[in-house]
């Protein structure tokens, strides 16, 4: 899917606009979300370094992946380091980087396998019969709490 996100920053009501923006259809971006920071919020995040902003530009209908945060928290910086008052457009189409980026398979050192692997297997090899002293007595006391009645039945065969 490709992503827009329009930062703007509103310098007449003290705000920051992010928009995010997402392609529903072929070259036609509709708009997903819309927050609105306070602007001595973001300098101050801004201040503390990229992980803050992050922090601070990710709420609850706006929380972007860590990608996608770190490319908007660094357009945000250029943009209030700049000075402009230009709009800025992130654009992130998720293809490109799903083919790119190679996904690291992390394993743990302390885990052995290997032990744990023929512990599973020994549990199934194991007879259930022998642990099994069933067949002694029939059940025959019962209590069901569904009772059907003697005169109704099911036809399964009917029609719908």
């Amino acid at each position: 899917m490709k992503q827009k996100y329009l930062i703007v920053k509103d310098d007449e009501n003290s705000n920051l606009i992010i928009r995010e923006l997402a392609e529903l259809d072929k070259e036609m971006f509709s708009i997903l979300c819309e927050e609105i920071y306070e602007k001595n919020k973001i300098k101050h995040a801004i201040q503390k370094g990229k992980e803050e902003l992050i922090s601070a530009l990710r709420t609850h209908n706006f929380y972007p992946p860590g990608l996608q945060a770190g490319k908007i928290a660094e357009a945000v910086m250029t943009l209030y380091s700049s000075g402009s008052a230009q709009p800025v457009e992130v654009y992130i189409d998720d293809a490109e980087h799903l083919t790119k980026e190679p996904i690291e398979i992390l394993v743990d050192e302390h885990i052995e396998t290997e032990t744990e692997t023929e512990e599973v297997e020994e549990i199934f090899e194991e007879s259930f019969d022998d642990n099994y002293e069933g067949g002694k007595a029939p059940i025959n006391n019962l209590k069901s709490s569904i009772a059907i009645a003697e005169d109704e039945f099911v036809d399964n065969d009917e029609e719908i």
